[in-house]
């Protein structure tokens, strides 16, 4: 199973529900199914989702859903007569005569009914990618209208949703990792919450121990160039003029350098008689390197 169908499936088991709770969870669900007198329908691959939307209209709207499968994993269920829709319809105050389709707000009945409705409007109509691939979280509405009054709605809880229209439908999606959290949170999804959260911290200390690495390495690529440059140098002096050329401070960096060709700069101004520091060894062997370059050019 993906990661969204197991986060459906373990907040389509939640217990105990009061009763304005459970009332808001289900107006969710079928409202953001197909909810029109043309077609009220749900059509999932999930069996959780599908099973408590069938328990939903049976029990507590009290119609029976016409059942049908197609060839692959998706499964549908439906009312078939204007009578059955009018009975849910009513139920939630809306008819079968109204033109727009919206949000009532009246079936939203105190605030702990907010994170039950957006529940069922996830098990309807939302997905969420597994963190480990990126962090995407979206909502596919059939109708504009409805959309907006759910993007309102998400805005009074201070989600910050995007929107886009994409093949027809309407797209409410979130796309940074914190929103994603709360919205998890809000719906229940309380492991799911924390193990994006648990992702996103992994992915940052990978990030900065790679950045850190990334640093490193290019440090010690910058003294491995650095040294070769040392050496070629003093070793180009001593086989065109000698090293005897050089003044004795030099002479001793130069050895120095040869002998200890994998040590630091500071490792190297260590080992002096008299330990100087890296900018002293620093800038004695940039004067090394000025003096082979003089002699490749012809210079005394």
């Amino acid at each position: 199973m993906s990661f969204s169908s197991d986060v459906k499936s373990d907040i389509s088991k939640l217990e105990n529900l009061s009763p304005c709770c459970q009332h808001a969870q289900v107006y969710g669900l079928v409202l953001f199914a197909h909810f029109s007198k043309y077609n009220f329908s749900i059509t999932t691959e999930n069996q959780d989702v599908f099973s408590l939307y069938l328990s939903y209209l049976k029990d507590y709207c009290g119609v029976e859903p016409t059942i049908s499968e197609s060839g692959t994993k998706k499964m549908t269920a439906y009312l078939r007569t204007d009578d059955e829709k009018e009975k849910v319809f009513d139920k939630f105050g809306h008819t079968l005569k109204e033109p727009t389709l919206r949000i009532n707000r009246a079936n939203i009945f105190d605030e702990c009914c907010a994170g039950a409705f957006l529940r069922g409007v996830f098990l309807s109509c939302g997905t969420v990618t597994a963190p480990e691939r990126g962090y995407h979280l979206e909502f596919v509405v059939p109708y504009k209208r409805l959309s907006a009054d759910l993007m309102k709605f998400m805005d009074e809880l201070n989600l910050n949703p995007k929107y886009i229209v994409r093949k027809g439908n309407h797209v409410i999606y979130f796309k940074d990792s914190e929103s994603i959290e709360d919205i998890l949170a809000i719906i229940g999804a309380q492991e799911a919450s924390l193990y994006v959260m648990g992702i996103k911290i992994e992915k940052d200390v990978i990030n900065k121990v790679n950045r850190k690495l990334n640093f490193e390495m290019s440090n010690i690529s910058k003294t491995v160039e650095a040294a070769n440059a040392h050496i070629a140098a003093i070793e180009y002096i001593e086989e065109k003029k000698g090293l005897s050329i050089l003044p004795d401070a030099l002479q001793k960096i130069a050895r120095l350098r040869v002998e200890n060709r994998e040590a630091s700069l500071s490792e190297l101004g260590k080992l002096l008689d008299e330990p100087i520091s890296r900018s002293g060894i620093n800038h004695r062997l940039n004067r090394i390197v000025q003096i082979a370059d003089n002699l490749k050019n012809g210079e005394k």
